[in-house]
């Protein structure tokens, strides 16, 4: 007999699993010292549950597997569920693992119970993830975390909740043994590829739309492809910028929060066809929902979730399934390759500058376009950089970008690239955090993290001493603004008392020096920018006056 922690742990080595995050405590403390027996899993010790699953979102992110956060009962479960929110509305597949008291305490007020007669863990989680289990029975509970496991990565993926009964984990039960696989695919109707295809062929002005879908090598390749037969302009929304290398003729910019008005003068013209690729074309995606984003012949959209079809705007063909099997369905379709006249130039705002001689955050992220390596991760964290992240920065074909825009969370664009260096460390690929003081105080204590793993991360702290994305924006739709300014923190100094390396930067030569420091493990880049100096105009502001008048 084996006890149910042991085998719960082969299931995850089933699916890939190499590597845990977490926060131990109590209730989950049998599970732990199961662990300790397999070496091969790495235990990361979190200082937070909800960055124990941001970091596990960025370690799925680097391997395309699903990813483990461990918590304990009670206030780790409360804790966790702001990360199980952005996991699944990002469909990252990352699982949650909590502990809970003993079945027998249920209903007798011990501590820290989340049974339904405590605070109801699982019908709390169950509103933020895909799927929420408690395995009640130690002779099922393989079974049913198997089954978890598999609807978690099915169809769209999303997060897991699953509620771990001290008692359970430490049953012993026999081992079972099954054969079969279940299969969780798509069949592609080829007829509907056919159509979609020839639409874009025959069109006279065609528009790619892509979103975070069409992330991972072969959906970028296939991406890639269709462009090169049907010779149409590619844009992309804010969490799809990087799935389309913007070094590429083809790139005619990003739509949306932080976009370009190459894209916006585009549809003014009114595309006959456009494709929409892996993107529910939410509020964000569309400048909420802009009626520009209409095709005035055909609009075409793949997702491998139904329910997106239709959801903001009208489809006329539907194309269900993973975005690299649909598209390559459609470039079996026979034709010559469509030449056309040069797609638009990307356009981007006027580059202000400090009157007071200041660094901006404009001229942080041209330079870490000029000086990180081509095949770096590239995150940022919510805050008004993220729009000047998302309108310059520029991510080349070997490049990652990564911003969790599905929740918006703060936080996730600090721990999610420490997970992605962790998950992708025999790659030795660097990762630059941009992000901001406000987001740095809420989460910043994943650096001690990211120290004790020496993990390849560059924070880019665009220190500003105030919240300054609430700042600008309230003042811009209200025209008032309560003070949302804080002291100047020195969180160089910060990274220095943690064991990181950490810069002050107040010069381009300083920043330059920086950016350029690749030792091994963390550095923190300190930058003291002008926080009045933003990017020019702003989509994101006209589309929300919507909301306001």
């Amino acid at each position: 007999m084996k006890k149910v922690a042991a085998q719960l742990i082969e299931v995850l080595q089933e699916f890939g699993v190499d590597a845990v995050y977490g926060i131990p405590g109590g209730a989950i403390g049998y599970l732990y010292a199961e662990l300790e027996k397999w070496r091969d899993i790495r235990v990361v010790t979190a200082k937070h549950e909800a960055n124990a699953v941001f970091l596990a979102m960025g370690h799925s992110l680097a391997t395309g597997r699903p990813s483990v956060a461990l918590t304990t009962s009670g206030p780790g479960v409360t804790n966790a569920l702001t990360g199980l929110a952005s996991a699944n509305a990002d469909g990252i597949p990352v699982v949650v693992i909590s502990g809970e008291v003993p079945r027998a305490s249920f209903g007798r007020g011990a501590l820290q119970e989340g049974s339904v007669y405590g605070f109801d863990a699982i019908g709390m989680a169950r509103h933020v993830c895909k799927t929420a289990v408690q395995l009640s029975r130690p002779d099922a509970a393989v079974a049913t975390f198997r089954k978890t496991m598999v609807t978690m990565m099915s169809g769209r993926p999303g997060a897991a909740f699953v509620s771990l009964p001290l008692d359970v984990a430490s049953a012993g039960v026999t081992t079972s043994t099954y054969f079969g696989t279940p299969e969780l695919g798509f069949q592609i109707d080829r007829a509907a590829c056919e159509r979609a295809m020839s639409s874009l062929l025959q069109a006279e002005r065609p528009l790619i739309f892509a979103g975070a879908g069409a992330r991972g090598r072969e959906n970028r390749n296939r991406l890639l492809e269709l462009v090169r037969r049907t010779g149409a302009p590619v844009a992309v929304t804010p969490k799809g910028k990087g799935t389309f290398p913007e070094d590429h003729p083809g790139y005619l910019g990003l739509f949306g929060f932080g976009g370009h008005e190459s894209v916006v003068d585009y549809l003014k013209m009114k595309p006959d066809v456009i494709l929409v690729c892996g993107t529910g074309l939410n509020d964000f995606a569309t400048n909420a929902w802009s009626s520009l984003l209409r095709a005035s012949r055909t609009f075409i959209q793949i997702d491998i979730d139904a329910a997106q079809f239709g959801k903001n705007y009208p489809v006329d063909i539907g194309l269900l399934g993973p975005l690299d099997k649909v598209i390559g369905v459609m470039l079996a379709v026979e034709g010559e390759h469509v030449a056309r006249a040069p797609s638009p130039r990307l356009e981007t705002q006027p580059v202000p500058t400090s009157d007071a001689g200041r660094l901006t955050t404009i001229d942080v992220v041209k330079a870490m376009n000029e000086v990180c390596p081509a095949n770096s991760f590239f995150t940022s964290d919510m805050g008004e950089h993220l729009s000047v992240a998302l309108h310059f920065l520029r991510v080349r074909e070997q490049g990652t970008f990564i911003t969790c825009l599905g929740f918006g969370s703060m936080g996730t664009g600090i721990c999610v690239p420490v997970g992605l260096a962790f998950g992708a460390k025999d790659e030795k690929r660097r990762a630059y955090a941009i992000c901001g003081d406000g987001g740095m105080l809420m989460s910043g204590g994943e650096l001690a993290t990211a120290v004790q793993w020496k993990m390849p991360v560059t924070f880019v702290v665009i220190n500003d001493s105030r919240l300054n994305m609430c700042h600008h924006g309230i003042l811009d739709l209200y025209g008032r603004t309560p003070d949302f300014s804080t002291q100047l923190v020195d969180f160089a100094g910060i990274a220095k008392a943690m064991g990181a390396t950490g810069h002050v930067v107040e010069t381009f030569e300083e920043l330059n020096a920086g950016l350029r420091d690749l030792r091994e493990g963390p550095t923190v880049l300190d930058v003291r920018i002008d926080p009045d100096v933003r990017l020019c105009g702003s989509q994101r502001i006209a589309a929300l006056r919507q909301f306001t008048e």
